[in-house]
């Protein structure tokens, strides 16, 4: 399995707060303000598709710093014009990475599984996802252990930022952007786009 923390994993979780991704770069460091003042404007220039100051995130999909990967962190600050977050990780220091070299550890609904029926309904929390497979793997709460799944049987909630993927208007792939209402009947999202248009994706068309 990918190497994940679960210690203190749901506490402090990311709660309902309320990116364009390129090529996968490497991680670059940055040395951030130290003011409780500098982050508190930071939160507010964030844009509306942006994770929020303090989401708690897995690094992935570096290449040339692959060593990054896996490791736990913490949302600093965005840089609208890089498109690039800056994110303090464990160990210490400050990275510079893009949305798509970032996983959000946040709470979702299990639904749709076939093969583990008894897991719907169930909450966990999405403690990494495998770029290479499509799956989130999920810590169910209560359980202790953790299960692979498909992005359509993690249902996510109101306010999760996401990237978008595999949509037919491929002017929409790689875009930032907000989950603003869920649909579970259709099993679609109503998300608000970094471009500003809102429009409904299915489960399985966007990552955390």
């Amino acid at each position: 399995l990918p190497r994940y923390r679960t210690e203190g994993i749901f506490s402090g979780l990311f709660e309902v707060p309320g990116g364009a991704t390129g090529p996968t770069g490497d991680a670059r460091r940055h040395r951030p303000g130290s003011s409780s003042s500098f982050w508190q404007q930071q939160q507010q220039q964030f844009p509306p598709h942006a994770l929020p100051v303090g989401t708690q995130v897995v690094v992935r999909g570096l290449a040339a710093t692959a060593g990054h990967n896996g490791k736990v962190g913490k949302v600093k600050s965005f840089d609208r014009t890089r498109a690039r977050y800056d994110v303090e990780v464990e160990g210490g220091g400050v990275l510079s990475l893009r949305p798509n070299n970032l996983t959000q550890q946040c709470v979702v609904e299990i639904a749709g599984l076939q093969s583990k029926p008894e897991l719907n309904g169930r909450k966990g929390e999405v403690v990494s996802y495998d770029d290479g497979a499509g799956r989130y793997m999920v810590l169910v709460q209560g359980s202790g252990s953790a299960v692979a799944l498909q992005r359509r049987n993690c249902v996510l909630p109101p306010g999760a930022r996401v990237c978008l993927c595999e949509l037919a208007s491929v002017r929409y792939n790689g875009q930032m952007a907000r989950v603003c209402d869920v649909d579970r009947e259709a099993e679609r999202y109503t998300v608000q786009c970094q471009n500003g248009d809102e429009i409904k994706v299915k489960f399985d068309k966007v990552i955390c």
